[in-house]
């Protein structure tokens, strides 16, 4: 074959490849929401600012990652660099529960990321202790129907299971990673709370059995507050009450007794039901000791002497408020000129018509499988919190038969005592955190990150002031 031939036979080559390469670039031109979809490079998420947030040197990014092709399940994520930008600073996946719950609006902005929203709903404040002090951190909104993810089938037609939310939490992390490559292999952690009991294990999972190439680099499981098994947390819940004197041990007792035998005696039971929660009228579940929002009003400009440490029960309305402006949604990737988007805190007609056998599914042989693979698990549990009460949580880790390697002590955070802490053999460690509800970062955020830090270190807890 001549000179000339071998040329000529490049170029054509070269110009199949280029036209090829439009081809299937227009074939995805009618992205997903907000015009964002699997081929646009990682750059085309990249959020310029926050509308009203303070100046930072780290880069944020948002955007959908579609994880059914066939219902059009698409999921919203936000991704915080560290401040510190560096080749060993470890990916942190963030999920929080319900399940219904969004990890934007409560894990992001009410918890434990770069920024808190104002009272005026508009601008946004530093957090000194958010967690990409220390980690990169992805914010994933999951299932489809929480936040701004979603599915383009009618909401009454979806059936959201614990399995499905697996598979789907899974696929994303898959794509996210081929979008963000520089992220494969770095140590990674998955996190969350309450509900996300639940998720967490059930895709470290599916990591372990499917992840042969090893690009995913899972070390550890950090659980706050989790729902692990629903019966022996449910029954903690009115000794707990009792302890702290919401109720009178009569109460209780009423509560107890008109359960027995073989057929309870309905309106006794009711009647004492009615008591308890009528003494729950004007306590927060989530943290007994905590004020509640009797004004939700946006002010005109923030609230005076407004910092991470002064709790303000009404908070979650400005983040509500904020994630629903227009200049916000624009910002960050999710607004849609077809129609308009209404941003919830939590889907509760999603967690209405959840499995009630997921909710009741046990995951302490799943908690023992994944720490028989080598994985590290840490779950920390706030001292104020009904919902999920840490006496449920001890009854819980009680059950799991674990040997102790390092018995019940003191741990420090912040000059202060932070909590009370065990550790067992199979890298397993669980730790109380006084003064904090069901959301500990929101609630004591310094704990909170000290916790965080001393795990992706592999570090024990602080033992000293």
């Amino acid at each position: 074959m001549g000179k000339n031939q071998v040329l000529s036979v490049t170029a054509y080559v070269f110009l199949f490849l280029s036209l090829a390469s439009q081809i299937h670039c227009r074939s995805h031109s009618n992205g997903i929401r907000g015009g964002v979809n699997q081929e646009d490079p990682k750059e085309k998420d990249l959020i310029k600012t926050f509308p009203g947030q303070p100046p930072v040197s780290f880069k944020q990014y948002g955007g959908f990652v579609s994880v059914n092709e066939t219902t059009g399940r698409f999921l919203y994520y936000y991704f915080v660099e560290a401040i510190k930008a560096s080749d060993s600073a470890p990916l942190v996946l963030w999920f929080n529960g319900g399940p219904g719950c969004s990890s934007l609006g409560l894990g992001a902005l009410l918890e434990h990321g770069p920024f808190r929203v104002h009272s005026d709903g508009k601008t946004l404040f530093r957090n000194p202790y958010a967690y990409n002090n220390v980690a990169n951190v992805l914010y994933l909104e999951s299932p489809a129907g929480v936040g701004f993810s979603y599915e383009n089938t009618p909401e009454d037609e979806i059936d959201p299971t614990d399995n499905m939310v697996a598979e789907d939490n899974y696929m994303f992390l898959v794509k996210w990673l081929e979008r963000f490559p520089e992220y494969k292999g770095r140590e990674f952690y998955i996190s969350g709370q309450s509900y996300a009991g639940h998720y967490v294990p059930q895709l470290a999972e599916l990591i372990l059995q499917r992840n042969k190439q090893n690009f995913i680099n899972l070390r550890g499981l950090l659980l706050g507050n989790p729902g692990l098994d629903r019966m022996v947390e449910s029954n903690s819940e009115k000794p707990f009450m009792v302890s702290h004197a919401i109720i009178p041990q009569k109460y209780m007792d009423d509560y107890v007794n008109c359960r027995k035998g073989p057929v309870s005696d309905f309106q006794i039971c009711a009647d004492a039901m009615s008591k308890i929660e009528t003494q729950m009228k004007h306590v927060d579940k989530y943290n007994i000791l905590a004020p509640v929002c009797k004004n939700a009003t946006l002010t005109s400009k923030p609230k005076k002497g407004t910092t991470v440490m002064v709790y303000d029960p009404c908070n979650e309305h400005y983040v509500t408020a904020y994630l629903n402006r227009e200049n916000v949604q624009k910002a960050i990737h999710v607004k849609s000129t077809e129609r308009q988007i209404v941003w919830q805190q939590c889907n509760h007609t999603l967690s209405g018509i959840w499995s009630l056998e997921d909710y009741d599914q046990l995951m302490v042989p799943l908690i023992h499988e994944i720490m028989g693979q080598g994985v590290r698990i840490l779950v920390y549990s706030g001292d104020l919190d009904l919902a999920i009460p840490v006496t449920g949580t001890i009854q819980v880790i009680k059950n799991m038969n674990l040997t102790v390697e390092k018995s019940w002590r003191q741990w420090f955070s912040g000059g202060e005592l932070g909590g009370f802490t065990e550790e067992y053999k199979g890298n397993f460690t669980f730790a109380t955190v006084r003064g904090s509800g069901h959301s500990v970062p929101m609630d004591q955020p310094i704990r909170a990150l000290t916790i965080l830090t001393s795990f992706i270190r592999n570090a024990p807890l602080p033992s000293t002031l």
